[in-house]
């Protein structure tokens, strides 16, 4: 897709790069025969809720692959998550120190948990939170230390345990975005107090709908499981604060069989990953952001940072890129301090501001193919050869 002139562009006016939107969701779908085995198990026993076979399966093969002790699953990450805070919080403390650059609703979850964020800044290089940026946040109201792993990069993992055992607070990573990674030879979902990942269509295991939450902990595992089914105990009984959060049979079957074939995923993942690195290199102003290939990851997004040199901001660079049915995206936009009405005292958020204007991820995933990498960075290179033509039209 070679465009030589400004009226060539689809925002123009012009016939777009794609014919169908390449999307930042995954949408992986698993093998349909591997699939219906576990839906068939679940049917044939009649039992397609309230912890069946197929989410008992899945809980044990995702233990394993986490290599941990406990996985609770749940109908939605959303839910785990503000379950597992409120569980997990100091009582009588009321602040989560979290990031404010993350996954756009997870002060909401903060919220529903019955806490309040408050929003730390993050590290430069890697866009996540680290016991720099994490303590000076701490007070007598911290309930506990929300580290969510950012995109292509981890936590300063390590770092961070140290640091919660030094104030006696508990640490939960949302580590959706490093499903499937090692740090330091350790599997991410076994570090801090528990780990959560989404189950959703756009993370790299579908199982329609879903989520779960990886712990070492025996006590807060039977905690989990209890909260999940209305807080109910082994004699039937109300034990504590739960709801109607258990992960369906079907789900859990697509959850197994996308699971079987994860490691292929990987596989494909950076194999695009690394075509688009080739395709958009020595672009001016526009660095992708890589993920570490000495230890396992991955690879499932594409994120993109847009500097000074870049001849234009990353608003018109989107507006650019939707109309060529490239469904790229702001990363993290706009950073949640901004907007949220209930926190506790911020300060200032520097890294926070800057990588929220300037961040993008490009289309990922089974509908992206390493042929479609090179039209992208063919739109890119076409964008500064035309940027004063380009800059004239768009003003």
């Amino acid at each position: 897709m070679n465009k030589r002139t400004v009226e060539q562009f689809a925002l123009f006016g012009g016939e777009s790069a794609f014919a169908s939107f390449r999307t930042t969701m995954n949408l992986v779908l698993p093998d349909r025969d591997v699939f219906f085995r576990y839906a068939k198990a679940s049917f044939d026993a009649r039992h397609m809720t309230d912890h069946g076979p197929a989410a008992q399966e899945l809980e044990k093969q995702l233990a394993e692959f986490h290599d941990v002790r406990h996985c609770v699953t749940f109908c939605n990450c959303f839910t785990g998550m503000f379950l597992a805070l409120h569980h997990l919080a100091r009582p009588g403390k009321t602040e989560v120190v979290m990031p404010s650059l993350t996954y756009r609703r997870m002060a909401d979850i903060v919220d529903w948990a019955g806490l309040l964020p408050h929003f730390c800044d993050v590290d430069a290089k890697t866009l996540g939170v680290t016991p720099a940026v994490v303590e000076p946040c701490l007070n007598e109201n911290t309930a506990l230390i929300l580290a969510p792993q950012p995109i292509t990069h981890l936590c300063d993992i390590r770092g961070l345990e140290t640091l919660a055992a030094k104030y006696d607070l508990p640490l939960f990573f949302d580590s959706v975005e490093a499903c499937g990674g090692v740090s330091q030879g350790k599997t991410i979902g076994g570090f801090g107090d528990g780990e959560s990942f989404s189950m959703h269509p756009s993370k790299v295991l579908n199982s329609c709908e879903g989520g779960y939450i990886t712990t070492n902990k025996d006590e807060f595992a039977s905690t989990l499981r209890k909260a999940r089914a209305f807080g109910l105990g082994d004699a039937g009984r109300v034990e504590l604060l739960g709801c109607n959060a258990r992960l369906n049979e079907l789900h859990a079957a697509m959850g197994l069989a996308t699971l079987a074939g994860i490691e292929q995923q990987f596989a494909d993942n950076q194999r695009v990953h690394l075509a688009y690195q080739r395709h958009l290199a020595d672009l001016p102003g526009v660095t992708v952001i890589s993920y570490d290939r000495n230890e396992r990851r991955n690879w499932k997004s594409l994120l993109l940072r847009l500097d000074d040199a870049w001849p234009f901001g990353r608003e018109e660079t989107l507006r650019i890129l939707n109309a060529e049915n490239i469904h790229a995206r702001a990363h993290y936009s706009p950073a949640q301090h901004t907007t949220f009405p209930r926190q506790a005292a911020t300060g200032a958020l520097p890294v926070t501001d800057a990588a929220a204007k300037n961040h993008l991820i490009l289309p990922f995933g089974s509908t992206v193919s390493e042929a479609d990498t090179e039209i992208v960075g063919s739109l890119f290179r076409a964008v500064l050869d035309l940027q004063k033509p380009l800059r004239a039209r768009l003003s």
